[in-house]
């Protein structure tokens, strides 16, 4: 791959990650006729869906993903530390701004390994930016004690869904 698809791939991942928090904004929005009230599940149910769209367009295969994610909380766990995640508390009351402390971690994140990289060499490329946001959304789900497996269903039901109603 180009330096210049390499690129454009990273672009089209910070576009869907930007997407994630105008989704959100967009749904909260007092500009709505009715501003839905919605929780830390279904900003979730953004998140993870926006990703599993992207990583289908890129190629990528969230089970990889998911078997990296685990071999790295496995091995942060042997060493008493998480390298990858932020434990900045939370604010009991309000999920959508729990979550957005989620999304500005993430984002923290990208800017320390982009850092990394330009200094060391190593690459910076979708693949670490999945495998972080990926990281952040699971531990967020750890946290606030959602069934990622339950959650996943529900994804893929409304995939499904918007599949069908795109096909009629």
């Amino acid at each position: 791959m180009t330096d210049d698809e390499k690129a454009a791939r990273l672009d089209a991942f910070f576009d869907m990650f930007d997407s994630v928090e105008d989704d959100i904004s967009e749904l909260v929005s007092d500009e709505n006729e009715k501003p839905l009230e919605i929780g830390g599940y279904e900003c979730l149910i953004i998140a993870f869906s926006n990703l599993s769209f992207y990583c289908k367009d890129a190629g990528i295969l969230l089970n990889q993903i998911e078997e990296q994610y685990n071999a790295v909380k496995l091995s942060q766990s042997k060493e008493g530390f998480s390298a990858l995640t932020n434990n900045e508390s939370m604010d009991g009351s309000n999920e959508i701004i729990n979550f957005f402390k989620v999304l500005e971690q993430v984002e923290d994140n990208y800017l320390t390994l982009e850092k990394r990289s330009k200094k060391s060499g190593e690459g910076f490329d979708e693949w670490s930016c999945v495998l972080i946001m990926y990281s952040h959304l699971r531990d967020y789900c750890d946290k606030e004690e959602v069934d990622f497996t339950m959650l996943q269903k529900e994804i893929s039901r409304l995939h499904k869904e918007m599949d069908e109603d795109n096909s009629l």
